[in-house]
């Protein structure tokens, strides 16, 4: 086997600010694989960077012999087709590859979007990079990842020297009050929202994740190296359908009296109908929890497959007054959502007072049931190659339309209500930490 030089680079989402809210996970896992297999491996978050001068740094520094990068769409594309561009300019001979939500999102080798990209991996790229490494020839154009054979054997690598720099001070943390960093533990989810990025990036993946004695042996060895007692999951979903992993997870840290704090995303659903399970996270740690609201309206929620919920401000109160800081996704603008439906979300928000969210407007994800439905979907099925690049470079709320039934006017003061509410929460939620 021939030992690589292997430089992952995460082209960042950031152009100036908060660089070092996120450790690239992705990069580190996939850096984690090739390392088992022999290869040398320098990962380089860009985020906040100046993407020439990092790059041409880490090029002197390293003499990579291959260059990976993740991509993400919006500032990410962006900050990805720079880099690529430099690279042709200064190692034109330099084998690069790509994988990330923007190849699921943008899966064809042809495109513009993908010039000077000798591979892309579309999926899991652990075991699809290291056997890519290995063929010879290397295969061009679209490979597709598949699943390790066990989360487990990649698990929440602390090798990365870096990833000191991601710990966040205690004030940082609402609820939480100690040292944090986000982590990143499992893939895929227990639920298929018809509008979520997961449809396009993971088809019918299950949801998978590290194990509770796994990730329990690798928390303590992330908080020797870096510090942090407190643990993000940025993860889509943490509690698993059958809730074995996270009732035991729970359970050996309350057998050790563990000083480490949690948060994590949950479904509305589990708020509802589990109470004994949010209990038992409480007294294992957790502390903060963010839930995919998206809507307090019936038909809509039916609509976006998020589940039946008898009373939704009662379950977001009842964890509130378990202990735990909430935090939501609250959207406006839904495919057949009409002005009661919106109201009745804007309703919910003072039903919960406590409640902080993030207000969004819907965007119709490409390769999502519901996004492939909308006007946009079928204007983009008519772009030339070019134009599709350019859609890779926008943000999603660059073509945040009305998608509903509601009266442009009438939105607009609806959006402008809920977007003035989410700023007097957020405040109040982060004044928490300070």
């Amino acid at each position: 086997m021939t030992r690589e030089q292997v430089l992952l680079v995460h082209p960042g989402i950031y152009d100036d600010s908060d660089p070092r809210a996120f450790p690239p996970w992705g990069a580190l896992a996939v850096g984690h694989a090739l390392r088992a297999a022999g290869h040398d491996v320098v990962v380089l978050d860009l985020n906040g960077a100046d993407v020439v001068a990092a790059l041409d740094a880490a090029l002197a520094a390293h003499r990579p012999t291959v260059v990976g990068f993740t991509a993400k769409q919006g500032v990410g594309a962006r900050r990805f087709r720079a880099a690529v561009d430099h690279l042709g300019a200064v190692a034109p001979d330099l084998p690069v590859v790509a994988g990330g939500p923007l190849v699921s999102t943008f899966p064809d080798p042809r495109a513009p979007l993908w010039r000077g990209v000798h591979t892309l991996f579309r999926g899991d790229g652990e075991q699809a990079m290291v056997s890519w490494l290995a063929d010879r020839p290397r295969p061009g154009t679209l490979v597709h990842g598949h699943e390790p054979p066990d989360l487990d054997a990649v698990g929440v690598p602390s090798w990365w020297p870096d990833l000191p720099e991601y710990v966040h001070p205690a004030s940082a943390w609402p609820n939480m009050a100690v040292p944090g960093i986000h982590v990143a533990a499992a893939r895929g989810c227990t639920r298929r929202c018809t509008f979520c990025y997961l449809n396009a990036h993971h088809p019918g993946a299950r949801f998978r994740f590290v194990t509770a004695p796994k990730l329990h042996t690798d928390l303590h060895a992330l908080n020797a190296a870096t510090g942090a007692r407190g643990f993000y999951f940025v993860d889509d979903c943490f509690i698993d359908a059958r809730q074995h992993r996270v009732r035991e997870f729970c359970a050996r840290l309350i057998a050790e009296g563990s000083p480490f704090r949690f948060g994590c995303d949950v479904q509305l659903t589990d708020l509802d109908r589990h109470p004994d399970l949010l209990a038992l996270m409480h007294r294992a740690g957790f502390r903060a929890l963010y839930v995919g609201v998206e809507s307090a309206a019936p038909t809509t929620r039916g609509r976006l497959a998020k589940g039946t919920v008898r009373d939704v401000a009662g379950a977001l109160n009842r964890a509130i007054d378990l202990g735990f800081a909430l935090r939501a996704s609250i959207g406006i603008g839904w495919p057949g959502e009409d002005g009661a439906d919106a109201r009745r979300t804007l309703a919910l928000v003072d039903e919960v007072p406590r409640l902080a969210f993030d207000a969004y407007r819907y965007y119709p994800l490409p390769g999502t049931p519901l996004g492939e439905e909308s006007h946009w979907a079928k204007a983009r099925a008519a772009l030339s190659p070019e134009r599709l690049r350019d859609a890779a470079f926008q943000d999603f709320s660059d073509h945040n339309d009305n998608y509903s039934q509601i009266p442009t006017a009438e939105y607009d003061a609806l959006w402008a209500e809920l977007r003035g509410r989410e700023r007097e929460r957020l405040s109040a939620y982060f004044a928490v930490g300070s």
